[in-house]
């Protein structure tokens, strides 16, 4: 993980009492990015896995593309500007699970998860089936294809999760390449086959109601940062109704407010 300007990092701009962790196995690189970290985000040397154990780490040729799956290299050469996920050596890497970490740490409930961890999503997912219970915002890195040998695609992570009440939302960043040797108006870069892309899950839109007020407004904040104003709008009505409060009207008007509330009165 890199430290790049996430757009969660906002929400410890306004809710400094926010707490943030990351992880990086590489020590040395851990190091660093804790030195550069914005208060309230520590990044942590451990490689979270499905459970506490000792797996094989296939280093590609860019180091963003490694993972606890072994690259399908027949399969990436066939695209244009894909070199760098191509194996370059196999090492062995300690796993511990998200469940295990967050009581060794006694983090409690957590509210938000971002994932991209090429290909190796889904077996952490299992690792955290305690955690899982209580997010209510996720975001994670999906291939479509098996860019890595026997990983998990988009399908069974959207089914694992759906167990939890997280359901898909929408796609966040889609990206792709074209098939060697053909390069479309001679860019490398132009995408045809879509290979991968960040998801959005959410709490099942249905069940809002049985949301807790501090997980509606931790909902509504969140849907905020990643560009779903409805989905906020509709979280704040929720807790207005628990708390009798016109947090809705405040943030978008009376009259919108009051077409949200004649609205969703008519399909309770």
């Amino acid at each position: 993980m890199d430290n790049e300007q996430e757009l969660f990092h906002k929400i410890i701009e306004f809710f400094p009492e926010s707490k943030i962790s990351a992880f990086e196995p590489d020590n040395e690189l851990c190091k660093k990015l804790n030195k550069n970290s914005i208060p309230g985000l520590i990044y942590y040397p451990i490689a979270l896995g499905k459970k506490k154990e000792t797996r094989k780490f296939y280093r590609t040729e860019h180091p963003a593309c490694s993972s606890l799956y072994e690259p399908n290299d027949k399969l990436i050469k066939n695209f244009n500007n894909l070199e760098s996920a191509q194996l370059e050596k196999v090492e062995e890497i300690q796993t511990i699970s998200l469940d295990e970490f967050i009581k060794n740490k006694n983090l409690g409930k957590i509210d938000f998860i971002k994932i991209d961890v090429q290909g190796a999503e889904l077996d952490i997912f299992k690792g955290a089936k305690e955690c899982l219970n209580n997010v209510i915002f996720l975001i994670s890195e999906v291939e479509f294809i098996e860019l890595y040998k026997n990983q998990p695609l988009f399908g069974e992570i959207c089914n694992f999760l759906k167990q939890y009440n997280l359901n898909f939302h929408r796609f966040f960043d889609i990206s792709g390449h074209t098939l060697k040797p053909i390069m479309i108006d001679n860019n490398p870069d132009i995408t045809t086959q879509m290979l991968w892309a960040d998801v959005l899950f959410i709490k099942n839109i249905m069940e809002l109601n049985k949301l807790n007020s501090e997980e509606l407004i931790k909902l509504a904040i969140f849907s905020g940062v990643y560009g779903s104003p409805d989905l906020s709008l509709i979280s704040l009505y929720e807790y207005d109704k628990k708390n009798k409060t016109n947090l809705v009207e405040k943030a978008a008007g009376k009259e919108m407010a009051q077409n949200i509330i004649n609205y969703r009165s008519k399909i309770k």
